[in-house]
């Protein structure tokens, strides 16, 4: 590939995906500097990775955040490391990719679930994050049982599509 076309590439990739991709290392990361490195680190292996890249499995953007998702974990494994071979550490074990896996997760449930009115995300938060039923969130939220319904279901069909605006969701 030619180096204009690399430089294309590059910008392209940070154009249309860094702005995502930092805000979803800040949500990982206390050390706003540590977010930049994972973005930075994420599309340099793109970059060099992209012959891997396949639109049949995924979009570019679902690539992209495996990818990170890798860069985090094989920082954290690294710190980790780093932690345990200081005498006297009482770091914990690092997390398995199972946890990892659901820790990702939750970070874009979290991210879609600001995308919503308080209306909307109250009626979430009541039912699947309290666990409580119709009647219940109704009585908490001192709202009739058919309004629990309705947002629920509005709720529930915005959350899904701003999960497939963020590519989180096919």
């Amino acid at each position: 590939m030619a180096h204009a076309d690399l430089d294309a590439a590059v910008r392209h990739l940070h154009a249309a995906h860094a702005p995502a991709l930092h805000a979803w290392a800040r949500h990982r990361t206390a050390d706003p500097r540590e977010a930049e490195e994972i973005v930075q680190e994420t599309l340099i292996l793109a970059w060099r990775k992209q012959d891997q890249y396949d639109p049949e499995r995924g979009s570019e953007r679902a690539w992209l955040f495996g990818i990170a998702r890798n860069v985090a974990v094989d920082r954290h494994r690294r710190q980790q490391r780093h932690l345990r071979a200081v005498p006297g550490s009482d770091a914990p074990e690092p997390a398995d990719d199972g946890e990892i896996d659901r820790v990702v997760e939750d970070s874009h449930i979290r991210d879609a679930l600001r995308t919503l009115s308080e209306a909307h995300r109250q009626v979430v938060i009541e039912t699947y994050y309290r666990g409580r039923s119709v009647r219940e969130a109704a009585a908490e939220l001192d709202i009739p049982e058919g309004t629990v319904k309705s947002r629920l279901y509005h709720a529930l069909r915005a959350l899904r599509s701003e999960l497939e605006r963020q590519e989180v969701l096919p």
